[in-house]
């Protein structure tokens, strides 16, 4: 309880800090973006210090502490120089009491939930538990990656750093930290959703349309984007008899050889990974670009253009498939903004806008850039063999994302048959669809056609001379999800699966997800806002009515996952993460909380090697200590361009070999300070002979021993 009080009044700080600084940088906005005052200070914070250490200052607890000072001095600036005339802003209160809540009651209900199943081992979270360690085990940045002594982390790891932060400032132990993390990131996704869609549906009412009840769209977006389920989960759920014994993890792979995953879906498998850590930041990135298309571009030099361009630059050092769709999304939206025929000057100063947000952002994590090799080979177009046919096509898209779907098409079928002459473009443009995807279904290209359409759909409702500028920023969000669709299926990124079955997983996995988080916005609103998108009363009864069903199934996946997953309940409530090595090896705790406690970041310890993801706990050492260790998961360290060399089988020979030359060659040719011997030594290698004969044994307990050999 205490370790959750404490992560709780961080995050309440960091709202208390961030309320000036987004009132100054989101001010435009309706509500002055105060429901996202948490995850702009908490992005701040990490920006400044990852920045100073990346600049030669050592990266410890008293620079932390240094820059939160620095941005709690500048809110308390910007607080005494408010414009006191709009304080009394109903809306602003409003929409910043109900985040609050919402972050609060959903971050100690996390808590408590993730409690149940609080291991720290399976899936990513090794590696997700490593990349934190890492940062707060090393100074520098980028820091030293722990699974791979004398090498650098090469991945986009500033999302775990923005984790690694929290530990740090509230000093719990890092395993907890890391399910605290885990439920304040739900939190925080749920209270940034709640307001961004709140305030697009209150500046639309502002604008004229018909939306009576603009937070109910923050409150929808919560579920449609941080709760609900797929449709496929949610089927599954209500089919299955006995919810301890549900299948939570299949509803995540539908279309076959990929990862079709969503929020609750990532909450629920626990990983703190790339893709889950840039919702909140994806949602940052979004309110700029839906001020600059609700209000215009601002001056260049101001502080909503910094911040505009932190909060899309971040990203590419968060979660690399995030930026592209941002910087799209960005451009058509400032694109859509020129076309109201504004004059030349101001064209061409949301122009220069754009082009200043998208540079300075890649100049703000330039040090990330630089250090960063991506292991990527391009992109290449899908092939027939690649794609599916336009049945299965449609079949599992609405088996994810029907629900979400729905509450697009609709509104998109409305507008169109508002258009002069509407009826007979929709008979034609029919017919001519059908025919298309006839003729184009043996390349397989009839889902990719389909899409396309939506997409000319959405552009053309986003560009009509009479839309509000509320509407044209809907439409845009709507064209980016679709424009993710469509890339996935025409498109793949040539990362370390090419060549293999799995080569369009992480293409369709990374712009999936971006399409839910676009698409659970615009549903939100547009389900709020029914009376303006669907005029006439029995067709709006018959859609909100097909979306009440539809999102009441998908909500049956979070009530079974969460029951499922957790083991039912019955294996009692805790925060430390690695109770399941308590079970099999105690002593490997007690040398982990001695290594954190008296070793330097730096020093090399050398544990067994063995396959990723092995539920016996290979990388134990290195993972929850953030100590490099001369081999850890190596088909990672693979993945992320490293070259293993003989570790492994070095590795061996250390533990193994009789021959003082050659053990004293290998410990000196990587530098190995350290040699833990546990039971995952000893079953994997044997008793040691040589590597402990005559070292010095600084750590003993249970089985577990330390050895100090330089």
């Amino acid at each position: 309880m205490t370790q959750t009080l404490r992560f709780l009044v961080l995050f309440e700080l960091l709202s208390l800090i961030g309320a000036p600084l987004a009132m100054r940088v989101l001010g435009r906005l309706p509500g002055a973006g105060l429901g996202l005052a948490k995850i702009l200070a908490w992005l701040l914070l990490a920006w400044l210090v990852w920045m100073l250490g990346s600049l030669g200052i050592p990266n410890g607890l008293v620079l932390v502490l240094g820059c939160l000072l620095a941005l709690a001095g500048l809110s308390l600036w910007l607080h005494r120089r408010r414009d006191r005339g709009t304080a009394g802003d109903p809306f602003r209160r409003r929409l910043f009491v109900a985040s609050e809540a919402i972050f609060v009651v959903s971050f100690l209900i996390a808590a408590l939930l993730g409690s149940y199943s609080a291991d720290v081992w399976g899936t990513e979270k090794p590696m997700d538990m490593m990349l934190i360690n890492s940062t707060l085990a090393d100074g520098d940045f980028p820091p030293r990656d722990p699974w791979l002594s004398g090498a650098d982390v090469n991945y986009y790891y500033l999302g775990q750093h923005m984790a690694a932060l929290t530990i740090r400032l509230t000093g719990v132990e890092p395993t907890a930290g890391y399910n605290l993390v885990l439920a304040a990131l739900m939190a925080i996704t749920m209270a940034t959703a709640f307001a961004l869609a709140a305030t697009i549906a209150e500046g639309a009412r502002r604008q004229g349309m018909r939306i009576r009840r603009p937070l109910l769209a923050g409150g929808l977006c919560v579920v449609l984007l941080a709760l609900m389920g797929s449709w496929a989960g949610g089927r599954a759920a209500l089919r299955t008899p006995e919810l301890a014994t549900f299948d939570w993890f299949t509803p995540s792979r539908v279309i076959p050889n990929t990862i079709n995953e969503f929020p609750f879906f990532s909450w629920t498998v626990g990983d703190l990974h790339a893709h889950y850590l840039a919702v909140p930041l994806t949602l940052l990135a979004l309110a700029f670009i839906v001020q600059a298309g609700l209000k215009g571009p601002p001056r260049l030099r101001s502080g909503e253009t910094f911040c505009a361009a932190l909060a899309i630059g971040w990203l590419y050092a968060v979660n690399s498939w995030s930026w592209p769709v941002m910087v799209g999304t960005l451009v058509l939206t400032v694109g859509v903004w020129i076309t109201r025929g504004d004059a030349a000057g101001a064209r061409r100063a949301a122009l220069s806008w754009t082009a200043i947000v998208i540079a300075l952002g890649a100049v703000l994590v330039l040090p990330f850039i630089v250090n960063f090799d991506p292991n990527t080979r391009g992109l290449a177009l899908t092939t027939v063999v690649q794609r599916e046919g336009l049945g299965a096509f449609v079949k599992h898209h609405i088996q994810i994302e029907g629900v979400l779907l729905l509450l697009l098409f609709v509104p998109l079928l409305a507008r169109l048959a508002d258009a002069r002459h509407g009826l007979r473009i929709l008979v034609w443009g029919a017919g001519g669809v059908a025919l298309a995807l006839a003729i184009l279904e043996p390349s397989r290209l009839g889902g990719a056609v389909l899409v396309a359409v939506l997409l000319a759909a959405t552009l053309a409702a986003a560009l009509a001379r009479r839309r509000l500028e509320s509407e044209r920023v809907l439409w845009i969000l709507a064209a980016s999800a679709l424009a993710c669709l469509l890339g996935a299926e025409l498109g793949v990124v040539r990362d370390e699966f090419a060549g293999g079955e799995l080569e369009r997983m992480n293409t369709v996995f990374k712009l999936g997800y971006q399409a839910w988080v676009l698409l659970a916005v615009f549903g939100a609103v547009a389900l709020a806002g029914a009376a303006a998108w669907v005029p006439r009363r029995l067709p709006r009864a018959a859609w909100a009515l097909l979306a009440a069903i539809g999102i009441g199934v998908s909500l049956a996946y979070p009530v079974a996952a969460t029951y499922s997953a957790r083991g039912a309940f019955k294996n009692g409530s805790r925060l430390d993460g690695r109770e399941w090595l308590a079970r099999t090896a105690p002593g490997d705790v007690e040398a982990i909380d001695w290594i954190r406690a008296e070793l330097p970041g730096d020093a090399v310890i050398v544990e067994a090697v063995g396959d990723d993801y092995s539920p016996f706990g290979y990388a134990r050492i290195s993972t929850y200590t953030g100590r490099p260790t001369l081999l850890g998961w190596p088909g990672h360290e693979l993945q992320w361009s490293h070259d293993l060399g003989t570790r492994g089988q070095d590795v061996q020979t250390i533990y193994t070999t009789p021959d003082a030359a050659v053990l004293t060659e290998l410990l000196d040719r990587y530098e190995v300070d350290y040699a833990i011997v546990g039971p995952l030594e000893r079953t994997t290698y044997g008793e040691p002979g040589a590597l402990v004969a005559g070292a010095e044994r600084v750590f003993a307990d249970r089985g577990t021993e330390l050895y100090r050999l330089r």
